[in-house]
């Protein structure tokens, strides 16, 4: 019996890289939705591509192995009696031969797309989470190369980072973790008043330069180190 030249090898499309085991999405749409699980939303430039250029690659290869598959069997025809024979190893290089198109796309979709660095994937954060050239991960999210990572929050434009805040332009960071409207923790900004001078006069009298007037005399200056007590300063 001559077998005609078809083996799973000889139709497979090649690929210089090792082909990736994913023994539970290789075969039909089961692969696309369990590698967009990893996507985080946001479909990054090239991604659409990528993905495009390696299912065009899995239809080329399929179809060159069906060929392959269509060629062997009119070749079986030409075998008399030991065309079944014929047929059962063609239809299972066939099959061998698809398995390894499935293994293929994996395999591309995985390094070219997905993994990180990858074209839907340029930076990595975490199982499910990516983010674009340039951003920084931050928890379900991404931040902007031109804002402030603080605390896990991505502060807006102009804010600046006080401990685990963003604090606005024109607000002041006090202690390292406040932000205030004002440059001191004195409210309004304003100094308290001074305290009123301690009074050491006796009998109520009252305090009038570094001595005292007499009780009931109000002090209504100092006049060349001496006190000006009077019943009333108005005149």
């Amino acid at each position: 019996m001559n077998l005609p030249a078809f083996t799973a090898q000889a139709s497979l499309y090649r690929t210089s890289r090792h082909y990736v085991s994913l023994a539970s999405v290789v075969y039909g749409s089961a692969l696309t939705q369990s590698v967009v699980t990893a996507q985080s939303g946001e479909r990054f430039a090239g991604c659409d591509a990528c993905e495009i250029s390696c299912s065009k690659g899995n239809v080329r290869c399929q179809a060159v192995a069906s060929a392959a598959y269509t060629g062997a069997m009119i070749g079986c025809v030409a075998t008399g009696p030991f065309a079944p024979v014929c047929e059962a190893i063609a239809a299972g290089a066939y099959a061998g031969a698809i398995g390894g198109c499935y293994a293929w796309f994996a395999e591309c979709m995985a390094e070219e797309c997905w993994l990180p660095g990858g074209d839907c994937c340029p930076v990595f954060c975490e199982l499910g989470h990516c983010c674009s050239e340039g951003e920084t991960c931050i928890p379900h999210g991404c931040c902007p190369n031109d804002r402030t990572v603080c605390g896990g929050t991505c502060c807006a434009v102009g804010e600046t980072c006080c401990g685990d805040t963003c604090c606005p332009s024109n607000y002041y960071c006090l202690d390292g973790n406040f932000c205030s409207e004002y440059p001191s923790n004195i409210p309004f900004g304003n100094p308290p008043p001074p305290p009123p001078p301690v009074n050491n006069c006796v009998f109520g009298g009252a305090p009038c330069g570094s001595k005292c007037c007499a009780p009931g005399l109000q002090c209504c200056g100092v006049f060349q180190g001496q006190p000006d007590c009077r019943t009333s300063c108005i005149r």
